[in-house]
Formats: structure tokens, C-alpha cells, sequence
């Protein structure tokens, strides 16, 4: 054997057997965890040679089923970590290495740094509540929503969320429930009142705009001001109203004034009168006349 052969197999030996006293000085494959660092000279404590780190090296000190709720040592977390308890649950078949990395230094990861909601199992990636449920929230709008979190959450983080009313199904609250922040301050809001009825004016899909045109029944005028409680009760919706609020509309002299007209069904003011104009009339009836027929007559815009 020349020399040259016996320094490379003097020099081998001498790094297998630096490499087997201390295996973390050696291959420097990048410091571990600090809840790790006992084992800095122990590889094979987590490591089969030729195979990787198997689940089975972490469950010796991890059991599963305690995962989230103790810690290595098997004493209790408070408070215990019930996300990750179901998570861990749900998923056992995955390779733990999937997610955790170790020898931080070197991979520049954390106790979790690689986790992906991608790669956990179709099931369990479609069961938020598997593992979040300890952070659903307890307001009426969630509880009326289910447990279809993705419906409106993504994967990457709670917020931003889009949101369709159609989640909410039978017996979604009023929509002050949710949105009173949001009710307009202006003139014609304050007039209807402490809970007005905004689906009379708007709709699910978005505040504006509104599909609610006035002038379609009633036109105001100078006279007339758009001031809701003069015509319509507080609270009782508006699809109803009323012009014997003001004193110059008593219900006794409009009762007089239309018998002579001979009109005795004059209590649905805007079917005949779309203004504050009386003789803006778009249709008149007159029912009982003498001799007890009753016809009918129209007068047209």
C-alpha cells in the first residue's frame, strides 16, 4: 500500500470517527430547534439511515394524540392549543416533515415554516372547523352562515372575506343587525326613524342603488316636503300612508268634499292624487249615484 493510499484511508477514518463523536460539529447540517438541541449529537435519536426522519422518531416523544394538549414532557398546555390538536388528528398520515422543519439555521424555517393548507387531505382541507374551531365566531351573522367557512374565508387568512347574503338562508337577521355602523345620517334616514326598513328601498347585492322611485306614487312639492313621518307611520313599513295627518286634511272635511263628488271610497289618497296639487288627479271614481247606480268616471293626465 503506497503512502498515498494510506493518508486518504488515515484521513477517512479519522472523519468517520470525528463524524460518529460529534456528528453536529461534523456535517454542520444547521442548528436545531432549542426544544432540540439536547439531540445535537444524536441523529440517529430522529434520523434511520437512507430513509429520512420517519413519524415514528417523532411520535417516540410527540404523541399524537396529545399533541395541542401537552407538551413533550406530557405536561398540560394552558391554554390548550385545540387547533392544532385537530389538525394533528386529522392528519396522520402525512409525513411530519411535510410541514415541520428542523436544523432552522440551515432551511430557514420555524417550528412549522413549511406548512400549506395545500397539502393536507381533500377532507379535512374542507373542515375549517376541524381545526379552527376554537376562533369561529359567536355573532349572530356566523351562526346563521354554518360551518362553510370557505364559502367567504380564504386559505391564506381570515381577512379579506367576500361575502353572498345568500349564505344566510331562512330567518337572516334584520339589516340593522349587522349594518346599524353603517346607517346614513342624512335628512330622509333620520326620518324613518331608530330601525327603518331598508330592504322597502334596497337591496342584498349593494346599498346603491336604491330601487325606489318616489315619484311613482307621490310627487312632492313645496307644500309637501320630503319628510317621511308626515305620510308614513314610524315603524310600520311604508307601503302604507296616510294624508289626514295634517289639520287641513281632517278625515271629516275630506269625507264632505268627496260625497259631493260622489266618491265615497277616498281614503287611498295617491291612487287619485299623485301631488300635493288637488287638482293633479289622475283618476277619479264615483260610486252611488242617484237612484243607487253606481258608475264610473275617469279623468286622465
Amino acid at each position: 500500500m503506497n503512502r498515498s493510499l494510506g493518508t486518504l484511508l488515515v484521513v477517512v477514518a479519522a472523519a468517520c470517527l470525528f463524524t460518529w463523536w460529534a456528528p453536529g460539529a461534523a456535517l454542520q447540517p444547521g442548528r436545531l430547534l432549542q426544544a432540540h438541541a439536547h439531540l445535537r449529537n444524536d441523529c440517529l435519536a430522529c434520523h434511520l439511515l437512507g430513509t429520512g426522519v420517519p413519524n415514528q422518531s417523532c411520535a417516540a416523544c410527540h404523541e399524537p394524540a396529545g399533541i395541542g394538549l401537552r407538551d413533550a414532557a406530557g405536561a398540560p398546555l394552558d391554554p390548550p392549543r385545540v387547533a392544532v390538536q385537530g389538525l394533528h388528528q386529522r392528519s396522520r398520515e402525512v409525513a411530519c416533515a411535510v410541514c415541520h422543519a428542523e436544523h432552522a439555521g440551515r432551511l430557514s424555517g420555524g417550528p412549522a415554516a413549511r406548512f400549506s393548507h395545500d397539502r393536507l387531505p381533500a377532507d379535512l382541507a374542507d373542515d375549517c372547523r376541524a381545526c379552527h374551531v376554537s376562533q369561529a365566531p359567536a355573532d349572530d351573522l356566523h351562526r346563521l352562515a354554518g360551518e362553510a367557512c370557505g364559502a367567504c374565508h380564504g386559505l391564506d387568512a381570515w381577512t379579506p372575506a367576500t361575502f353572498d347574503h345568500g349564505h344566510l338562508g331562512a330567518g337572516a337577521p334584520a339589516c340593522l343587525a349587522c349594518h346599524r355602523p353603517d346607517l346614513p345620517r342624512d335628512d330622509l334616514h333620520r326620518e324613518l326613524g331608530a330601525d327603518p326598513d331598508c330592504a322597502a328601498c334596497h337591496r342584498v347585492s349593494a346599498w346603491s342603488p336604491a330601487d325606489y322611485d318616489h315619484d311613482r306614487w307621490f310627487r312632492f312639492d313645496g307644500h309637501h316636503p320630503a319628510r317621511c313621518a308626515d305620510c308614513h307611520t314610524p315603524g310600520t313599513g311604508y307601503q302604507t300612508c296616510s294624508c289626514t295627518g295634517c289639520h287641513a286634511h281632517s278625515e271629516a272635511r275630506l269625507a264632505a268634499e268627496h260625497r259631493e263628488e260622489g266618491i265615497r271610497d277616498w281614503k287611498d289618497c295617491v291612487r287619485c292624487h299623485r301631488s300635493g296639487d288637488e287638482h293633479d288627479v289622475g283618476g277619479v271614481e264615483r260610486q252611488g249615484g242617484r237612484g243607487g247606480e253606481d258608475h264610473d268616471e275617469r279623468e286622465d293626465d
